[in-house]
């Protein structure tokens, strides 16, 4: 082959190669405009020539990620200088791009964190670091949590999240203001019901020796005077008496009620039966009077206010001693049940290892469950006192212990059928 012919194959080979690459440049072009890859050209100062350096559709999901992210997102040089600001954080600093980027980042630190920041700063340059500081936007101190991830050797840059804390801070402020008001009226309700225990306390201990100079005259004038007294004389005389009677139970329930709001709490650790044979013991003549039958199981142990249980158990067993149906024979059950679990609806109960469930159930004349709330209520009575005698405190003063208790207590009734009466409290 001659030398002209060798010169024409070489011209011949470049004009394809410079072919070849002029259709990938092409097909290039067109995925940029396309949006399947992204692209950015650096110049080399030992070349006229730019280098294209692209990024693939994957990166380019990433990137369109940090632009449109509601969090400031910043690339800095291990200088602090910054070399990206996406729109977010651009709104954050409330200037423009071209006073953003190419600027020093420590310039939008606030003083007050400057020195705080330079040392995360180091720390991010080995790795990463993240705290909270304050940024200086325009004469605003604007509380921020920073994260910043060192690009190396990728990239000799710092990755930098930003999360503006203004409003979080703002509300966190509110809720700390909101729970010291709370704890401060819970402090003056606190003071005010020890305030209005006391005066119950007093004042139903003042009204008692009056009350017994009444009592007194009563039983004088019953021994020697009632011979001289009418029949309407006579009435007026009985219902003295049994306004004394009720003035009399009145006050001590509101000394149980007081005692059981005011007393000292000290639990011990008790068996249930033992405070419910106290309690039968103390009751025997009403029982035998009514002919009862009490039924009682083994019952837990706990840690409980011994005497305030003892008032507990007391108050409901005298009430189905009274609340009984004429011509049927009371029948009183009172069993109980451990729990190593918080039973399912009862989130009120604290968390605890275990739970007690005393049931306390008789066949008297029950009530209707819509009062099954009111039951509880201070003064609150389903029967006139023609019907049962009573105060309306009782089951006030069971709902206090309960609650002395850390417990809950609830009330299931039909009418003519009898009633059963729900305490669930921690044994410890």
């Amino acid at each position: 082959m001659t030398e002209k012919g060798a010169s024409r194959d070489r011209l011949i080979e470049r004009i394809q190669e410079l072919e070849i690459r002029l259709e990938e440049s092409n097909q290039l072009v067109n995925a940029i405009k396309s949006g399947e890859v992204d692209a950015f050209a650096i110049n080399n100062n030992s070349n006229a020539e730019s280098e294209i350096f692209t990024l693939q559709s994957g990166d380019h999901a990433f990137r369109v990620l940090i632009e449109e992210i509601g969090e400031g997102a910043l690339n800095v040089t291990e200088e602090g200088i910054i070399s990206f600001a996406n729109p977010h954080l651009i709104k954050l600093f409330n200037k423009s791009r071209d006073k953003i980027v190419g600027n020093s980042l420590f310039e939008f630190i606030h003083p007050d964190s400057r020195e705080k920041f330079r040392h995360m700063f180091r720390n991010a340059l080995k790795g990463q670091a993240k705290g909270e500081v304050f940024l200086r936007v325009g004469d605003e101190k604007r509380p921020a949590l920073v994260s910043m991830t060192s690009l190396q050797p990728k990239l000799s840059t710092i990755g930098i999240i930003m999360t503006d804390l203004t409003d979080f801070k703002n509300k966190e402020k509110l809720i700390l203001q909101y729970q010291q008001n709370l704890k401060l009226k819970n402090k003056e309700l606190s003071t005010t019901n020890k305030e209005l225990a006391s005066f119950v306390y007093i004042a139903s201990h003042d009204l008692q020796e009056p009350l017994r100079k009444i009592q007194t005259f009563i039983s004088r004038l019953e021994d020697k005077e009632t011979s001289n007294l009418s029949s309407r004389g006579e009435d007026y005389f009985q219902r003295i008496t049994q306004a004394a009677t009720r003035m009399q139970n009145l006050i001590e329930d509101l000394l149980d009620y007081s005692r059981a709001s005011n007393e000292n709490k000290v639990y011990v650790k008790t068996d249930m039966n033992e405070i419910v044979n106290e309690v039968l013991n103390d009751l025997h003549v009403l029982i035998e009077k009514a002919g009862a039958e009490i039924e009682v199981g083994e019952l837990c142990e706990a840690e409980v206010i011994p005497f305030q249980f003892k008032q507990l158990i007391l108050n409901l067993v005298s009430n189905s001693l009274k609340f009984t149906v004429p011509g049927r024979k009371p029948r009183i059950t009172i069993e109980s049940k451990i729990y190593s679990e918080r039973p399912n609806g009862l989130r009120k109960l604290p968390k605890k290892d275990n739970y007690c469930h005393l049931v306390i159930s008789d066949n008297g004349v029950g009530f209707s469950q819509k009062y099954s709330d009111k039951l509880f209520e201070l003064f609150q009575r389903l029967h006139s006192r023609d019907e049962y005698e009573g105060t309306g405190i009782g089951l006030a003063i069971v709902k206090k212990i309960v609650e002395n208790h850390h417990g809950m207590v609830s009330a299931e009734g039909k009418l003519g059928e009898g009633a059963t009466f729900n305490i669930w409290f921690p044994t410890n």
